[in-house]
């Protein structure tokens, strides 16, 4: 099964005036036949519109977009997942401040029920001068179902993301468990619908004259699985620890993350894991995120690891320290 439809253009770099060459209409249609393949193939962070889009992960995490002004930052293939990370030129907002736009989601967040999600269109973005913004102008907010007890979290674990051990209650730097949820620390995934329910918004925003609207919208499925385990210690401080269950058929992806992202090729109880602290994060007070990853067999079961954190206290040592211990 295969998620890609290209976008015709790839976006331009944050400071403009790049010409898209047109010979990316036929390499579109390229890529839309390789469906017949039956791979999947998963696009994050760049100017494409599969089927399933993770809106949120593309202002959270990712925030640096471009096609033609890129490096290789890292990447993985093993087994049936090839994976990208391409560092691109960065970029600010102009007309919008990032703490707005988290004033506003949490806003969003308070009034939906347990296990709903929706879409918040921001008129704002759509003035942006980069096309990531012009062309999606919205971001996933959830409110998820939370499990604060530990044993049933850990059921959880093995028996729905196939894990054949148990992840610490506590972590070094006396970090303990606080509550499990499905899905990834920041986002929510928009499915193909998510183009009709932009229309909409846009709509409302200009008949009522709000530059803010949202949309309680139905969670898509995505055919990666996420579970996020979040860690706290007396300082407040925060780890994340997501696993993410890959399907067993070909998926590859791409991901984009700012040029200034700092890179470094770590080993994580033998395997050999990426670390990246990323300094453009919209969702966090202090704009900055930090995260190890790596990819692990559980069998035929292909499994992500991310150990993460958005306080910027918590230094790398300190995640190794918890990454080793997720494997223990």
């Amino acid at each position: 099964m295969y998620i890609e439809k290209k976008l015709r253009n790839e976006y331009e770099s944050a400071a403009g005036g790049l010409h898209i060459d047109p010979a990316l209409d036929s390499k579109i249609e390229r890529i839309a036949k390789n469906e017949l393949a039956g791979k999947w193939r998963l696009h994050i962070g760049t100017r494409f519109r599969p089927k399933l889009v993770h809106a949120a992960a593309a202002f959270a995490l990712l925030t640096g977009f471009g096609y033609a002004t890129h490096s290789l930052l890292y990447k993985m293939d093993e087994g049936s997942v090839r994976m990208e990370v391409q560092a691109h030129k960065d970029f600010t907002l102009t007309q919008i401040t990032p703490k707005e736009i988290r004033q506003e989601l949490e806003n969003v967040e308070n009034k939906l029920a347990t296990g709903e999600t929706a879409l918040v269109y921001f008129a704002a973005l759509e003035k942006e001068k980069h096309p990531l913004f012009q062309q999606n102008p919205m971001i996933g907010i959830e409110k998820p179902n939370v499990v604060k007890d530990w044993k049933e979290w850990t059921a959880i674990l093995i028996d729905e993301a196939s894990l054949s051990h148990a992840l610490p209650h506590q972590l070094p730097d006396s970090f303990s468990f606080l509550e499990g949820k499905q899905g990834t620390p920041y986002g929510v995934m928009m499915g193909q619908e998510g183009q009709q329910w932009l229309h909409e918004l846009q709509k409302e925003s200009k008949e009522t004259g709000k530059s803010i609207v949202w949309k309680v919208v139905p969670q898509a499925t995505s055919p990666i699985e996420s579970y996020t385990s979040l860690y706290e210690n007396k300082q407040k401080e925060r780890i994340f620890v997501t696993v993410e269950k890959f399907p067993k058929e070909q998926l590859d992806v791409q991901l984009s993350t700012p040029e200034t992202t700092k890179y470094d090729a770590v080993t994580v109880s033998g395997k050999k894991a990426h670390y990246t602290k990323n300094d453009q994060f919209l969702f966090s007070e202090s704009g900055q995120y930090q995260e190890l990853s790596w990819l692990d067999q559980d069998g035929e079961q292909p499994i992500m690891y991310r150990v993460g954190t958005d306080s910027p206290t918590v230094s790398k040592e300190m995640l190794l320290q918890a990454a080793k211990a997720s494997q223990q």
